[in-house]
């Protein structure tokens, strides 16, 4: 009787060992057919190798073993304790659990079984057997009879479990599923790839990804990185960002431009020409230019779709504000979107300098019921024309006249569904996206295809300049110094924190804090000064309060936390101190510095360095010496990962950024590599022949997600 075969359209419910429960639980994460089970891969592996004799093993060794269960019992004692007794021939070994789950260890841990353990033997001075305390399930195996040798001794895979699924279960159906399985659909990469970039067939790859092989270097537990740079891991990340990039690649080809709204630039007596002429500045040639592109880009009958980057203090809120007027002078309304309310209140205060108060207005979770009912009837009547906000303005009951662009700042703080409800508020409106955290090429070039991109690449002149110093807790005096003298040639400045109080958690134990900052300066160091604290848990009204007394000179000093980090324009601030700088990376750090230098006078960026390790001190090194945050992105993103250029909220939580195995900050070299491959795919002999394989597996594993890179 031959085996059944497994394809990957099979329904899990065929497989051997899951019944209608664990289907229903694998459904639930979901698992439905073969396909998503055998992209379900390991988090880790224990390395079951290095096995012990129960006789060979001293105290303090970390080993794995083998025995016979000649003991399984509950001890009554003050503390319960429940205890396990091994054999393997040789000696006996105790496995010993506090305030343990009895239902549970006396169901599995049944005399007669057999049990592969790993962990670190310890002795007891009750006790006359070395033993292990309270090993996690990863870290045992139980078995009906004595292992054979063939099985015994090797590397487990260790799987993420959700209620209801064990890693023996687990195991269990994918070793008896490996074996019956056809996965050569997958191998898609022909024999010219495979030796271009040294891979293996990705069949073999997620084989042994499962099952891996034992005694061939497979994993190294001296190193983390060791597994996921074996040639079967790297073979399946290799196909994995392949698939995305050739996804993406062909989605770009074939999409057709959306429609738009064909503005018109109008000059005589125009709103835009008047807010134009009425700065107090000439726009710079790296504003004008990007300017020009969005003019030509409102004028045509394509809806635009333009990410504009540019540093800190570039001066991209102004030309958000020039690209709104265009709207306005085509009698169209316009809405721009921000990620906070202390940016939000920033960015009307601006505008207000230039538009009717009748005709603009602010959208914010703040506001009274009444005051929102007002806004929602001047937005749907088409009274206001420059409409500002937060999350706000996503809300379904939220309608409006005639949109006519969208402007999203900070875009990476928005999710992707969050931007894409936006886009689809009006009839196809323009869209802006703009980000003063600079995007590293290597993901622009992808994630980010789908956008023509604009680049603010020089600041505005009449700019102070900002020193970044670093300085130990010994030399604060010092800083202090450097601190009241600023504060004497009236400037201001900010003192910016972690967190907010202290903590119980022991993680953050050295951490500054907001509230012991503010009250130690304000006793001692600074207390001539008017000092004031700011943070996430103050009310909107409380925080814009702040704020008006901040630019009024009312206040000395913000101690506050991050909450600064974006939209802060207060051209009289000249320093920033930042505790526990080795919290934030480095993309962070610039947008915090970000918020002095703003006027003219030199500034001053002070970080405090608490005796933090060597790959901590690198990081602010590098930015101490490097001012450009382009350059600085691509230095976070090698260090950091890509977190921070993604966007926030729920959905990025999901399938779109949840890659199977693939990793973006581990595996950025495979990432080139497979970008690389998908330019110039036509050059390899496999691809035209298996153009339908390649649609298939884009839509299997990315299907409308790919949509989404839209409003990425």
């Amino acid at each position: 009787m031959t085996s059944k075969r497994y394809h990957l359209n099979t329904d899990i419910s065929s497989l051997a060992g899951i019944g209608p429960n664990i289907k229903n639980i694998l459904n639930g994460i979901g698992i439905h057919d073969v396909f998503d089970l055998v992209f379900y891969f390991p988090r880790y592996y224990k390395d079951y190798t290095n096995t012990k004799k129960i006789i060979d093993i001293n105290i303090d060794d970390e080993i794995t073993l083998q025995g016979e269960i000649l003991l399984s019992r509950l001890l009554r004692t003050r503390k319960k304790i429940y205890e396990v007794v091994l054999n393997d021939g040789s000696g006996n070994f105790k496995i010993i659990w506090f305030n343990p789950i009895y239902k549970y260890l006396k169901e599995n841990f049944e005399k007669g079984k057999w049990v592969v353990l790993s962990g670190r033997a310890v002795k007891s001075n009750s006790s006359r057997y070395l033993q292990i305390i309270n090993p996690p399930p990863e870290n045992y195996h139980i078995l009906d009879s004595n292992p054979e040798l063939v099985d015994f001794g090797g590397i487990s895979p260790i799987y993420p479990l959700t209620r209801g699924l064990s890693q023996n279960r687990i195991q269990k159906i994918f070793k008896e599923l490996l074996k019956n399985i056809d996965l050569d659909k997958l191998n898609i990469l022909s024999h010219d790839i495979k030796k271009k970039y040294a891979l293996e067939d990705v069949s073999e790859s997620i084989l042994n990804i499962h099952l891996p092989p034992k005694n061939n270097g497979f994993v190294d537990l001296s190193s983390s990185r060791s597994v996921y740079s074996s040639v079967w891991h790297r073979s399946f990340v290799f196909f994995e960002f392949l698939i995305l990039c050739l996804g993406i690649r062909e989605k770009n080809q074939n999409k057709d431009d959306q429609s738009g709204i064909p503005h018109i630039l109008k000059k005589n007596d125009s709103f835009y020409e008047k807010v134009k002429k009425s700065f107090p500045f000439e726009l710079t040639k790296a504003q004008e230019k990007v300017l020009g592109e969005i003019v030509l880009d409102m004028t045509s009958t394509k809806q635009m779709n333009r990410l504009l980057q540019g540093d800190v203090s570039s001066g991209k809120t102004i030309i958000a504000l020039l690209s709104m007027a265009i709207s306005y002078d085509n009698n169209l309304q316009s809405v721009m979107i921000a990620p906070t309310e202390i940016l939000a209140d920033q960015h009307y205060y601006f505008f207000s300098r230039y538009v009717k108060n009748e005709e603009l207005v602010i959208l914010k979770s703040s506001l009274s019921t009444k005051e929102k009912d007002k806004a929602y009837d001047v937005i749907q009547s088409g009274e206001v024309k420059i409409i500002i906000g937060t999350h706000s303005l996503f809300q379904d009951k939220l309608k409006y006249k005639d949109l006519g662009l969208v402007v999203i700042d900070e875009q990476h703080r928005f999710g992707v569904v969050q931007r894409k409800l936006m886009v689809g508020k009006g009839n196809s409106p323009d869209i802006l996206t703009m980000t003063a955290t600079p995007i590293p090429r290597t993901l622009s070039s992808i994630f980010f295809s789908d956008f023509d991109v604009s680049i603010i690449d020089s600041l505005p002149p009449r700019r102070g300049e900002v020193e970044t110093q670093i300085e130990n807790l010994e030399n604060i005096e010092k800083v202090f110094e450097l601190l009241e003298n600023e504060l004497n040639k009236g400037r201001q400045g900010f003192i910016v924190c972690p967190i907010i109080d202290k903590s119980e958690n022991p993680e953050f134990k050295n951490l500054l804090d907001v509230q012991s900052v503010y009250l130690e300066l304000s006793k001692n160091h600074l207390k001539k000064y008017n000092l004031e604290m700011l943070h996430g848990a103050l009310s909107s009204e409380k925080k814009e309060k702040i704020m008006n007394n901040f630019k009024d000179k009312k206040i000395d000093i913000l101690i506050s936390t991050t909450v600064i980090e974006v939209g802060v324009d207060i051209p009289n601030a000249t320093f920033m101190v930042i505790n526990n700088p080795e919290r934030f990376g480095l993309s962070q750090l610039h947008q915090l510095r970000g918020r002095i230098g703003r006027g003219p006078n030199d500034s001053y960026c002070i970080l405090i360095n608490n005796k933090i390790n060597d790959d901590s001190n690198k990081r602010l090194s590098i930015f101490k010496e490097i001012s450009d945050g382009f350059v600085l992105s691509e230095k976070d993103l090698e260090i950091r990962g890509p977190g921070a250029f993604y966007g926030a909220g729920v959905e990025q939580s999901g399938k779109f950024w949840d890659l199977y195995l693939a990793n973006l900050k581990r595996d950025l070299h495979i990432l080139k590599d497979a970008k690389n491959c998908s330019e110039i795919i036509e050059s390899f002999d496999f691809y035209k022949k298996n153009n339908k394989v390649f649609d298939n597996l884009i839509f299997k594993i990315w299907g409308e997600k790919l949509e989404l890179t839209k409003t990425i």
